[in-house]
């Protein structure tokens, strides 16, 4: 593929236009080794700084389920509570939630970075709000990929009550797999469950809700 496909191609797949998922993506590919994946402990607050209030670290705790350990202060402005300790499905209208878990295994156990174009519909009170959650899978101390890094950017303000989101029937879903050989010890049934992550002080700023 040449260049000028390849620019068009990525302005099309979800995560690669905002400047928010853009700067995330590129910090995490900076983490890379030649055949492993950013580890969780990699992670520095610091250098995402821009990206705190919309990002989140998510724990896989069985196929297809994970739940926030870290989550921003966007995430509390969508929920409209502290979504620590929830499940990523909270985000979720019900009809999308098969979706979403399939989406969460494949950036799992592929591994894969995944981006999906959201919706959340309008009311009498309030418009449609668009919005982009990007994955990137991630390693535990233990070198299985049991994390994930990611954020959601919406176009507007979410408004003072709680969102849930949809997948739009046409939209563009990035799958993009990271070429990495995973090791049999990371496709695990259920990771044990761990009280949220103890959090370094540069970190208080992703998680403070109020």
């Amino acid at each position: 593929m040449d260049k000028q496909s390849k620019e068009r191609r990525n302005a099309q797949m979800p995560g690669l236009q905002d400047p928010v998922l853009q700067n995330l993506e590129h910090y995490w590919h900076t983490l890379r080794h030649t055949q492993q994946l950013p580890a969780r402990t990699d992670i520095a607050p610091s250098k995402i700084d821009h990206a705190l209030p919309h990002a989140f670290i998510l724990q896989r705790v069985a196929p297809g389920t994970a739940r926030f350990r870290v989550a921003g202060q966007r995430l509390h402005d969508l929920l409209k509570m502290d979504a620590r300790g929830m499940p990523l499905s909270t985000l979720f209208m019900p009809d999308a939630r098969e979706q979403l878990q399939s989406l969460l295994e494949t950036a799992f156990t592929t591994p894969a970075i995944v981006g999906i174009p959201l919706m959340s519909p309008c009311s009498l009170l309030r418009p449609t709000l668009k919005a982009t959650m990007l994955l990137l899978p991630l390693r535990d101390k233990d070198d299985r990929t049991t994390r994930i890094l990611g954020a959601l950017v919406t176009d507007q303000d979410p408004g003072t009550r709680p969102r849930r989101f949809s997948i739009p029937p046409d939209a563009r879903i990035r799958h993009e797999p990271v070429g990495v050989q995973l090791d049999h010890k990371t496709l695990i049934h259920r990771a044990p469950e761990k009280k949220p992550d103890v959090l370094r002080p540069a970190l208080r700023i992703v998680i403070n809700n109020g």
